[in-house]
């Protein structure tokens, strides 16, 4: 059971005044080449620093490096670098941040640790959807006797409306009704055949709107 809260702190705040709480993990998101330029990742890399060390791990994209911190309190954190991408100047794919949570869930497993740190990962300016990121997050840590509590820090935009995801091969137009007050719709479709597909036609005349 995976529970996913959003929290209006940034990341290392968050660290800060949970350090006293026992054993935790952090994650974010990396190259392959460990450049950690722009970003959250810069505060890692000052903060916690070791650069050489992780790149001896020779994580490749799909991977995880990791760090672990026992700070002045004796307790251990545990910080997980997800290599989401080769270059520092790419983009990660959808694909590359799954297999990284793979191996985030199985040693998060292997080490009990039921506290999870991280930002919004690969959204912002490595351009994920955080929908879609949020969902990968719950099929990926749900399942099993696994209980992870995963703090969400977007001190940008933190929160977050209910949603629910439309189904394409609804054939009703009832399926635009959510039942339940304050709950966005989300209509998964590829922009670029929108004016092919009937589905987002018909939201389109139901809510009396037009594409542009």
């Amino acid at each position: 059971m995976v529970e996913i809260v959003l929290s209006s702190s940034n990341v290392m705040d968050t660290i800060e005044t949970t350090i006293c709480s026992g054993t935790f993990a952090v994650a974010h998101c990396v190259s392959e080449d460990m450049q950690m330029g722009k970003g959250l990742a810069v505060s890692f890399k000052l903060k916690y620093g070791h650069i050489g060390a992780l790149l001896d791990q020779n994580v490749s994209v799909g991977g995880i490096a990791e760090q672990k911190i026992v700070n002045n309190h004796a307790r251990e954190v545990y910080i997980f670098y997800l290599v989401t991408k080769m270059f520092y100047y790419q983009k990660p794919s959808i694909q590359s941040l799954a297999s990284t949570l793979t191996q985030l869930r199985d040693k998060l497993t292997d080490l009990s640790i039921d506290l999870l740190i991280i930002p919004k990962l690969g959204c912002c300016s490595d351009g994920l959807n955080w929908y879609e990121v949020s969902n990968l997050l719950r099929t990926t840590f749900s399942g099993g006797n696994m209980r992870l509590k995963v703090i969400v820090c977007d001190p940008e935009n933190f929160q977050m409306p209910l949603h629910q995801i439309a189904s394409l091969s609804e054939l009703k137009i009832e399926f635009l009704e959510c039942g339940a007050p304050g709950t966005l719709l989300i209509l998964p479709i590829e922009i670029t055949n929108a004016s092919e597909n009937s589905t987002f036609q018909k939201c389109l005349e139901h809510f009396k709107l037009s594409q542009r």
